[in-house]
């Protein structure tokens, strides 16, 4: 993972120049876009005191949508919607897992991430903020190990995690963008009572953005 946000930075840096000198006579001080987001990544469940389960890393994938707001301009000839500040809200339907011991347990989820973004250059930016998640559904209903049952039907698992993150916004031409991402989730809440393993994530993914205020 550090490796790769190391050559996402490069990769910003090297090609913010192609989009830097975007020209317009927008007079906006702010360009919003919504759009489809797909992502892959790492799901990794935190130490349990459940002495047959022990955590491990599983993959999982998400799919939605994506609302991205930039504020402000970044000089006076600049474009609307360049300056150093935005907002990027989601609705991701997501698939979890991890491994716990021999078994594996997957979960549907809901999450909505609400993230501030800083803008260092007018295209890569730093982000911050919470991801909101709701579990929908445990699979397998029962997990077996050393002769032991346990049942997933208690797994709810609503949780808030603290999320950072780094994007890189492609400008296609003036009225869409194409946004990588970047991001760690930690979470914070135990999957359940009988289940108080917490669930991290880390994901790349990548959204397709048009604009709704030009």
């Amino acid at each position: 993972m550090r490796k790769f946000l190391l050559l996402l930075l490069f990769a910003a840096l090297c090609c913010n120049g192609l989009f830097a000198q975007e020209e317009c006579e927008d007079d906006r001080p702010l360009r919003m876009a919504i759009g489809p987001k797909i992502g892959v990544g790492l799901d990794m469940g935190s130490y349990s005191s459940l002495e047959n389960f022990k955590p491990g890393m599983g993959l999982g994938y998400q799919i939605g949508a994506a609302f991205n707001a930039q504020f402000g301009r970044r000089t006076e000839m600049s474009c609307g919607g360049t300056g150093w500040f935005g907002l990027q809200i989601e609705a991701m339907y997501s698939s979890r897992s991890i491994k716990l011991g021999s078994s594996r347990l997957t979960t549907s989820c809901v999450e909505v991430p609400v993230l501030a973004q800083l803008y260092f250059t007018p295209s890569f930016a730093l982000q911050a903020g919470a991801t909101a998640v709701v579990i929908l559904k445990a699979k397998p209903d029962e997990l077996y190990y050393e002769g032991a049952t346990y049942g997933t039907g208690q797994i709810k698992g609503n949780d808030v995690m603290p999320t950072v993150g780094l994007i890189y916004k492609a400008r296609l031409n003036e009225n869409s963008a194409l946004l990588i991402d970047a991001r760690y989730s930690m979470g914070m809440s135990n999957l359940a009572g009988n289940f108080d393993t917490k669930v991290s994530s880390a994901m790349l993914s990548i959204a397709y953005l048009f604009n709704v205020v030009k």
